[in-house]
């Protein structure tokens, strides 16, 4: 099984119930939709799901050069709120590194920007 394979069995992919819209070497793109369940106590999107649709992009990007990577760091400042059924697109994109990459984050709604970020991963092995 390919990287790409193992990552869309993610069990914490199934959970944020987001969509992989495109992997390529060092980018991807996934989506998510705030339900009730994501929602903080001012009925807004939590940080935490923001940043794991942010963090999951990160994986599959950091990951699509058929290496296992880990997350060393990951930092994201939010713009705007997202409010329940406000469909989110995550992008990730490597912009240095080959055993340690660093990666730039963004979570849109619509042309919206409502976070960036950015993030560093270890190069733990090659996937066989």
């Amino acid at each position: 099984m390919g990287p790409f394979e193992e990552l869309k069995k993610d069990r914490f992919r199934e959970f944020l119930r987001a969509e992989i819209l495109e992997i390529s070497e060092g980018y991807a793109r996934v989506k998510g939709s705030v339900r009730k369940e994501y929602l903080n106590f001012h009925g807004i999107a939590h940080g935490s799901y923001i940043m794991a649709l942010a963090d999951f992009a990160f994986a599959l990007a950091a990951n699509s050069d058929n290496t296992r990577k880990v997350a060393v760091s990951i930092r994201i400042d939010f713009y705007k709120p997202a409010y329940e059924g406000d469909e989110l697109i995550a992008e990730a994109k490597i912009i240095h590194g080959r055993k340690l990459v660093f990666c730039e984050l963004k979570v849109m709604r619509g042309d919206d920007i409502i976070a960036k970020g950015e993030a560093i991963a270890y190069e733990k092995d090659r996937i066989h």
